[in-house]
């Protein structure tokens, strides 16, 4: 995960929230001594999550810098927030290097993926050690699944972008990127969602919102209120879960550090509010955990 975070790679002041929330937490089944992490729901108790690539012998695959490779799982939610039946995600679209960390439309019509400047067929012009991350979108066909995943106009092969997440009415994609435009390593974008695959220009979510450390895994809740990890000042420790409201006028609040447990002295990221908005899943490396990444079932009371 860490060389994950790494390829992706004005002060702010983030307050403590002050709401008495209490919250349970449990270390899933399905966590094991490798990396899980990102959790999506996306309809019916279907979940998507992204861990290690392994093979039919069990061992993880790595590419040819032996780099361990990223890719997609989903399976069904049980009541008790464990995920069971658990199988890769497979498309005809065959990505070479990563893929993870998904992103859906509310009506799960559409996928957007986070994966590499390369898939398979592709003239690569560049060394493999160049690799940048890029946003990619497939349609949801009848019978067959996930397929024909195209590349967001707006990603340079320059720049990396990743994370997708849909706002709760569809009319904006939110991600992380390192942009020029960036005021630190990655900043948090959104961008309009045109219809057709169309999408309007990036647009920095500013100065409150974005810090000159990291921020990444952007998610907005149905009641507005956008979730994300940084590893700016005055946190806890490594990436931590921050809050910030979406006003009636549309603009941010100043981002509320979550309070522990949700957040540790290791790295908190990947909040996914579930349907009922009192449970959810977010992922952390913290000590006591089964592997590198976990992901982490809450009830907030």
């Amino acid at each position: 995960m860490k060389t994950f975070l790494l390829i992706l790679t004005l002060a702010v002041t983030a307050s403590v929230s002050s709401q008495n929330e209490t919250y349970t937490l449990k270390n899933i089944s399905l966590n094991d001594e490798l990396s899980q992490y990102g959790v999506v729901h996306v309809k019916d108790g279907i979940v998507y999550y992204s861990r290690y690539k392994v093979n039919s012998f069990g061992s993880v695959e790595r590419n040819d810098d032996s780099q361990q490779i990223f890719t997609v799982y989903h399976g069904e939610m049980t009541d008790d927030g464990n995920i069971i039946n658990t199988k890769e995600f497979v498309s005809s679209d065959r990505f070479v290097f990563n893929s993870s960390t998904a992103g859906f439309s509310k009506d799960g019509q559409y996928m957007y993926v986070t994966t590499n400047e390369k898939k398979r067929g592709d003239v690569y012009k560049y060394d493999d050690k160049t690799r940048n991350l890029r946003l990619e979108r497939g349609e949801f066909v009848e019978g067959k699944g996930y397929m024909n995943f195209k590349p967001l106009h707006f990603c340079d092969q320059r720049y990396s972008y990743g994370h997708p997440s849909v706002s709760p009415d569809g009319q904006f994609l939110y991600f992380t990127s390192n942009i020029p435009s960036a005021k630190g390593p990655t900043d948090i974008f959104r961008v309009k969602i045109l219809g057709n695959n169309k999408y309007g220009k990036p647009e920095n979510l500013g100065a409150k919102l974005n810090s000159p450390r990291k921020e990444m895994f952007p998610y907005l809740s149905s009641d507005n209120t956008l979730y994300f990890s940084s590893d700016r000042a005055k946190g806890i420790g490594g990436l931590d879960l921050y809050k910030a409201e979406i006003g009636p006028d549309g603009k941010f609040g100043v981002p509320e550090l979550m309070p522990a447990p949700i957040n540790s002295k290791a790295d908190d990221m990947c909040f996914e509010l579930l349907p009922d908005g009192k449970s959810g899943y977010f992922t952390s490396n913290r000590e006591g955990g089964k592997g590198e990444d976990d992901i982490y079932y809450f009830i907030k009371e």
